[in-house]
């Protein structure tokens, strides 16, 4: 047992010697002469304990007194035990990442996370209230607050593993959300903490505890995997890295079409990286390269490649760099992103063609002649789409083209600029988006070239972290560069959202992944959005219409570094892991409660005496 104040209970002395003086200096009954004192023998007692300096005689009501300052003060001085369950109302986060799946618990991380959850429910006791959140690639609440058992396990049951990296920030913040404002609660994250730093996370009220699950960190992971076409033919790297203490010994496979066409054995010492290249003059897709070692985790141990032949967008992004722009532009598959602060010499001309990149996007610089077929200008001086005029201060979008293949699925309303040159678009050029004061959003068709101009800095703006953006870059792929014949096979990785133009007469696709589960997504006006694909492995997309297949890989560092973290950082602090969990139950209630019971039976004794 525990006291929170436990020098409370040193009171008992003095309030007890008080308690015991009144009872010493009790009234004294008026003398009255009576013929026996035999006769009066409970007010004779009565006299012996009024008189000075006598010894104290059994007295029950003295006895009930005394015990019932000493559990005021024991409830005053806050006794906590150790307890079974979750008092109050507690929030349990289970990861279920890709590294859950590693095998060094009993089968699995994740297992031994739903075991211990399943321990959890069944020491729930009246009034406690448990929700459940699942924090993989998609945040799903499987529970809210509730104590009724068989609808949290049933929700236990629904926890499935996934090969994508976890999303611990979203996770932690909607339990925060949930009884960071109560007083008696709890978030438990049932994890092996392998995430980056959460930042921007407050608890609130409620007491954060991370149980860490696992036991080893040793794993060899695919972290890197390409294939280039050469003359002659290609070549395809594999990179490997092991994650562990001790160096591992494997081999690689690699298999086009499903046919084993070499195998390497190698050595990986702990935390190095090696790599292998195969050279061939024909490879048949789908492409896969397979590790034969025994790790803890198997979803690093495979990767597939499939789109080879497939031509990618080239893409150069000319000025000082922006950070979400290039994110953006990483979410597309085919993409390829190069940066300069200028425009070399061998892409500028004024005819179309013979040039290395599709888009040559100029952010904040003022573009050139070159012979890409498509253009985008972000606030720059000098372009043939637009000319800039003074500024214009915190344009709103009023107005803007829905039906505009560049636009579609876009929700601008609520966009914050903080400050745009007023535009002055060029005859050819079709106004897209427009506030009250000027265009912000221009294209056209010029010269063979597609032209897209953007009238304000990105970075002076909301737009970039708005769930349009990502949209619109993949809008003006599309619609800049082109798609021949639709969607096509393409290699993504697990658990990052990616879209599809297809057919528009399609209303539905159905994605089956490697282990036969199937999903639908609706299509709307030609155009898909995945969520992202939850399993390493080859995924068919089947339609009407459409017939294509995805390769997802993990490939995720985080992840593939399995060891159990002993701490974690939530919030800028240090969270230590706790092997086993325990909780402090308060006692103070019951306690007050058996201090009223005590109080009404010395009240009884009192008047039944009387």
């Amino acid at each position: 047992m525990q006291f929170q104040s436990l020098g409370v209970l040193l009171w008992f002395l003095p309030v007890a010697g008080f308690i015991i003086l009144l009872y010493l200096l009790k009234v004294r009954r008026r003398e009255v002469r009576v013929p026996a004192k035999f006769l009066f023998p409970a007010i004779t007692t009565d006299v012996r304990a009024n008189a000075l300096f006598q010894k104290l005689r059994p007295n029950l009501l003295l006895f009930l007194q005394l015990l019932a300052a000493l559990l005021l003060l024991t409830a005053l001085a806050r006794p906590m035990i150790q307890a079974k369950g979750l008092p109050g109302q507690s929030v349990i986060v289970v990861d279920n990442s890709a590294s859950m799946s590693a095998t060094d618990a009993s089968p699995t991380r994740l297992d031994a996370a739903k075991n211990r959850l399943r321990r959890f429910v069944q020491e729930l006791n009246p009034g406690e209230q448990l929700a459940i959140i699942e924090a993989g690639a998609q945040v799903r609440v499987l529970s809210p607050l509730t104590s009724d058992k068989q609808k949290l396990l049933s929700a236990i049951d629904q926890i499935q593993p996934t090969d994508t990296a976890g999303n611990l920030d979203e996770a932690l913040r909607l339990a925060a959300a949930l009884v960071g404002k109560t007083g008696e609660s709890r978030i438990v994250l049932l994890s092996d903490g392998a995430f980056p730093p959460v930042s921007d996370f407050s608890a609130g009220n409620a007491k954060l505890i991370f149980e860490s699950l696992g036991s080893s960190g040793e794993n060899l992971a695919i972290t890197a995997m390409d294939v280039q076409e050469r003359s002659g033919g290609f070549e395809w790297f594999v990179g490997i890295r092991n994650f562990g203490s001790q160096s591992k010994q494997a081999i690689l496979e690699f298999y086009a079409n499903g046919k084993l066409i070499d195998a390497r054995s190698l050595t990986v010492e702990a935390g190095k990286t090696v790599g292998q290249t195969l050279t061939a003059r024909q490879l048949q897709e789908p492409l896969e390269a397979r590790l034969k070692v025994d790790d803890a985790l198997a979803a690093d141990n495979a990767a597939f490649r499939v789109g080879v032949m497939q031509k990618p967008i080239r893409v150069l992004l000319v000025g000082e760099g922006n950070f979400f722009l290039e994110r953006a532009l990483a979410l597309e598959p085919n993409v390829q992103l190069s940066k300069a602060p200028t425009v070399p010499e061998s892409e500028r001309g004024e005819r179309v063609g013979g040039g290395e990149f599709d888009l040559i996007i100029f952010d904040r610089t003022t573009p050139v002649p070159v012979k890409a077929r498509a253009v985008m200008v972000i606030k720059a001086k000098g372009g043939p789409i637009a000319e800039l005029g003074p500024p214009v201060r915190t344009p709103r979008i009023a107005l803007w083209e829905r039906d505009h293949p560049l636009m579609r699925y876009l929700e601008l309303g609520n966009l914050l600029i903080d400050n745009a040159p007023r535009l002055k678009p060029a005859p050819w050029a079709k106004v897209l988006a427009e506030s009250q004061q000027t265009p912000l959003i221009v294209a056209g068709d010029h010269q063979n070239r597609r032209w897209v101009g953007v009238g304000w800095d990105l970075l002076e703006s909301d737009f970039p972290l708005q769930p349009a953006f990502p949209i619109f870059v993949a809008n003006l792929l599309r619609w800049a560069v082109g798609e021949q014949g639709g969607a096509t096979d393409m290699t993504v990785r697990t658990g990052i959202p990616f879209s599809l133009a297809v057919d528009p007469s399609e209303t539905e696709l159905v994605v089956r992944d490697p282990e036969g589960r199937t999903r639908s997504f609706p299509v709307n006006d030609g155009a898909v959005v995945i969520p992202g694909l939850e399993r390493v492995g080859l995924h068919t997309i089947t339609g009407k219409k459409t017939q294509l297949r995805i390769a997802a890989n993990l490939m995720h560092s985080d992840e593939s570094d399995i060891r159990p973290r002993t701490s974690i950082e939530l919030g800028g602090k240090t969270v230590a892991a706790q092997n086993t969990l325990t909780t402090l139950r308060d006692l103070w209630k019951p306690i007050a409660l058996a201090l009223l019971a005590l109080l009404m039976a010395e009240w009884w004794v009192f008047v039944r005496r009387s």
